[in-house]
């Protein structure tokens, strides 16, 4: 009866272990996702912070347009320009609010 009392006591443990690594699993994961896709909403030009409109009209981005523009909600909030030349060429470029390209 005692080895039954310590082989019960044994796999309740292990199930009981077993059961919270999971969750803590399952809870880096969605942390993990959260981070990897951080939310991204389209806004129009205008909205754009002045120093990013002003980054935008400087001589590194001469002959392209802006078409889009994004606000990624991540750890640390960017700006994402869609920008379009005249060869159709499609180029995004990431801005910090106070216009400095992320790389």
């Amino acid at each position: 009866m005692k080895k039954f009392m310590i082989a019960a006591v044994a796999v309740t443990t292990t199930l009981f272990a077993n059961a919270q690594a999971d969750t803590t699993a399952q809870e880096t994961k969605i942390e993990v996702a959260a981070v990897n896709n951080p939310e991204k909403v389209q806004i129009k030009l205008e909205e754009l912070p002045a120093p990013v409109q002003k980054a935008l009209t400087t001589e590194a981005f001469q002959g392209w347009t802006a078409k889009t523009a994004y606000i990624v909600k991540a750890e640390k909030p960017y700006y994402e320009v869609e920008l379009v030349n005249d060869k159709a060429e499609v180029n995004a470029v990431k801005f910090n609010e106070d216009g400095t390209v992320i790389k």
